[in-house]
């Protein structure tokens, strides 16, 4: 009896043994059908699924770029059946050219069947080479895996990836696909701490490179909205992405945390313009860690064509879908990834859908884009108004002169024409002063070691008896060594403390740069100013450097701290800022005019070309890491930072031209007009008989010439007439007009340098069309 008992008990025990090792419910089912011609349409039973309307499907001429069968599958069972569908291609021949795989599931009632397959399989040949096809089903309604798979797909129960800081051990996503092409999404992420941390990141991209297939690319732009986290987070905008930062700083985890983000997005007008896609990263390439039981859900709008729809997974570029499964029933699908995605791996679906799928599909508008492009607009219509009310002068009336106007020297004459002295104008009273006796200049020959160049001594005859302050004060300095700092804030003349009688050009260097200061503080005083332009425009110059410099804020400062970084604001400001101002004056400041070998020549070539580069160096460098990249991430901003600059172009010409002139003050510039023609249009015999009035015209004309800027042209129209030479100049060579201007015009050269010059201070110095990762959204995050 015992040994029955034990023998039953035996039984039993290997019986269940088996029972659990080969479970009872496994039905593993294959069926395939016979040669069938891609025009006929075919079905086929597999146990509970039935396939019916079973078509050849050809896109290789369109965005899917794939080919194979579709049709339908019904499940009359009340569970979900795995199956897996392999498709042969053969010639008409009937030599297999291609076979494709794919595994999906079927839940109860009516699915979309799709053997869907790129033309990469074909290798080589051409879908129109197919005539017929086989299908094999094979089915697996084994539910009892179900755990052991999610365990293998589970990061932190595998011990290769015990090293990562973090794993994700679940991404599923829920997407509303909206019809206007706004997407509803939710994104619940299971993170799996190996190591202390405050939580995860997530970056969604703003900017999106579209790359497809058949070779075509596109960008879009996007917007989120409507975002929620279930924990503390903060969000910001960085190198094109939108970041939201969950976790707390205050506090550490380890171990498993669950995170539920929800936002739409919203991807505007859909690019192409023969048809509309669904083209989405459900998981971006951008993580920079593993992820495991990654499943999906993505609800359309309506119908669509299921067998356009394809999956890729993997590194970017890549077109496999081996471990993608999914299902379509009615809108929706549903499905997972059958692996664990690496680091930088994305999944991604396409789908072709007919134009005019999405309906509606547009950005939000965006108040403040209208307010970049307005602000600087209004701005340019304000200061052409102030120019045109307080800045044009009224019209000037030359007036034939052949000198001078009365009682000015040459300094004053050039404030008079062009409303501000500067150094050349200060320099010129080297020879105003000569020809009234009060200094003498004479050619020198400075030897060095190597070789010798022609130079100048001024000598002084005697003391300042006149009453021109500035006069008085350019004699003083001329023969003064070391003038106190505290002398360029006097407009009195300063008592010599160490009077000498001669200097050189090298006395005069960093030396006499104190005495120009003073001169040029004298006379381009308020006072003076305003006695040539109406005192109503300097407030109205005030109020159009403040809208420049809104205008340059406002198209700058918008773009960078949406797509760039906030802490560059500084520096994308204040170094383009700079950089530029001095771009601007050198392309819109005045001319001067220079003297190099005898002839006359404008500064703005040399000063001008190297106030560009530096300006265009110290500002554009900076700008073109800080503010461009910021600009080339969404084209409303780099279109309004391009009409924002030419409205600050166009303020700074009526900056330029704002200030109007006086009365008198446009008086004198007829004066000085008709004055400065005639210098450059008097004939001869009309020169001769001046000459003959008076022997000393030219030189007393000379000093003007230079402030007016035509000494060259005046000293050649003389090379022909006979003078002698000034009292004031000394030579050892016969005199000779040609010599003397070359000479002269070396002197005011060398001369305006040597005054102008100050010491210099040294300074430390310092598939289904698409491929992984190729679609919109996505992008990735890590943790923190």
């Amino acid at each position: 009896m015992k040994r029955i008992i034990k023998g039953i008990s035996l039984f039993i025990v290997i019986v269940l043994s088996l029972v659990f090792a080969y479970p009872l419910n496994t039905h593993a089912l294959t069926e395939q059908t016979s040669f069938v011609n891609i025009n006929n349409t075919q079905s086929l039973e597999v146990g509970s699924l039935s396939f019916t309307n079973i078509s050849f499907k050809d896109f290789s001429s369109i965005s899917t770029q794939a080919f194979g069968l579709a049709g339908i599958v019904r499940n009359s069972s009340n569970n979900e059946i795995n199956y897996t569908s392999t498709a042969y291609y053969y010639d008409s021949n009937y030599n297999l050219i291609a076979q494709g795989y794919n595994s999906a599931t079927a839940i109860s009632g009516s699915n979309s069947f799709s053997q869907m397959s790129n033309l990469s399989i074909l290798n080589g040949h051409s879908v129109n080479e197919i005539y017929y096809y086989r299908l094999s089903i094979e089915t697996n309604d084994n539910t009892n895996t179900s755990l052991n798979n999610t365990t293998s797909l589970t990061p932190s129960k595998n011990y290769q990836y015990s090293s990562y800081d973090y794993v994700i051990d679940k991404y599923d996503i829920n997407i509303i696909v909206n019809e206007n092409n706004t997407f509803d999404i939710t994104e619940t992420i299971t993170a799996y701490f190996n190591v202390s941390k405050h939580g995860i990141f997530r970056t969604i991209p703003l900017k999106n490179t579209i790359t497809r297939l058949d070779g075509t690319t596109s960008t879009n732009r996007t917007q989120i909205s409507n975002v929620s986290v279930d924990n503390e987070y903060t969000t910001s905008r960085e190198n094109g992405n939108y970041k939201l930062k969950i976790g707390s700083a205050s506090r550490t985890l380890t171990g498993e945390q669950k995170y539920v983000i929800k936002y739409t997005y919203n991807l505007g007008k859909d690019p192409v313009k023969d048809y509309d896609e669904l083209y989405y990263n459900i998981i971006g390439n951008e993580w920079d860690t593993v992820i495991g039981n990654v499943t999906f859900s993505i609800t359309m709008p309506k119908e669509f064509d299921s067998s356009k729809l394809g999956f890729s997974s993997g590194t970017t570029g890549s077109t496999d879908n081996s471990k993608v499964k999914y299902n379509v029933s009615g809108n929706k699908i549903t499905g997972s990834y059958n692996g664990i995605l690496g680091v930088g791996e994305a999944l991604t679906l396409r789908c072709e859908l007919p134009e005019g799928y999405f309906v509606g599909a547009r950005l939000d508008i965006n108040i403040m884009n209208y307010i970049l492009f307005l602000i600087p607009l209004i701005f340019l219509a304000i200061a052409i108004l102030l120019w045109y009310k307080f800045g044009r002068d009224d019209q000037v009336v030359e007036t034939v002169e052949f000198y001078p106007p009365q009682g000015f020297n040459s300094l004053e004459v050039g404030f008079l024409y062009k409303g501000q002295a500067d150094n050349q104008d200060v320099t010129s009273l080297l020879i105003y002063l000569a020809n009234h006796g009060y200094i003498k200049i004479a050619e020198t020959e400075e030897k060095s070691l190597f070789s010798k160049c022609k130079g100048f001594k001024i000598t002084k005859l005697k003391e300042y008896d006149g009453n021109n302050i500035n006069e008085q004060i350019f004699l003083n300095g001329l023969f003064t060594k070391g003038p106190s700092f505290t002398s360029l804030f006097s407009k009195t003349p300063e008592t010599p403390t160490d009077n000498i009688n001669e200097v050189t050009s090298m006395d005069l260097y960093d030396n006499f740069y104190i005495t120009m200061g003073r001169i040029l503080s004298n006379i381009n005083n308020k006072e003076n100013k305003h006695k040539l332009f109406e005192k109503s425009a300097s407030s109205k110059t005030v109020f159009i450097i403040l809208m420049i410099i809104a205008t340059f804020c406002m198209i700058t400062i918008p773009p960078v701290f949406t797509y760039g970084e906030a802490g560059m604001l500084i520096v994308a400001l204040l170094f383009p800022g700079i950089g530029f101002t001095v771009m601007f004056s050198m392309l819109f400041g005045g001319t001067k005019t220079i003297y190099v070998n005898g002839k006359a020549t404008h500064s703005s070539i040399g000063t001008k070309l190297f106030g560009l580069v530096w300006g265009g160096m110290f500002g554009g460098m900076p700008w073109a890491f800080t503010v461009l990249p910021a600009l080339l991430q969404d084209s409303t901003y780099l279109i309004g930072y391009i009409i924002g600059v030419i409205c600050v172009l166009g303020m700074v010409i009526c900056l330029k031209y704002l200030p109007k002139r006086t009365p008198y003050g446009n008086e004198m510039l007829g004066k000085l007009k008709g004055f400065r023609n005639f210098l450059e249009t008097a004939e001869k015999d009309k020169l001769e008989a001046m000459v003959m009035q008076d022997p000393t015209y030219f030189y007393n004309i000379l000093p003007y010439t230079y402030v007016l800027g035509v000494s060259d042209k005046w000293i050649k129209k003389f090379e022909s007439i006979s003078l002698q030479a000034p009292s004031w100049y000394d030579s050892p060579n016969a005199f000779d007009m040609m010599a003397f201007g070359s000479f002269m015009n070396s002197t005011m050269t060398s001369a305006q340098s040597a005054m102008s010059s100050s010491p210099s201070s040294d300074s430390g110095g310092s598939s289904g069309g698409g491929s992984s990762g190729g679609g919109s959204g996505g992008g990735g995050g890590g943790s923190w």
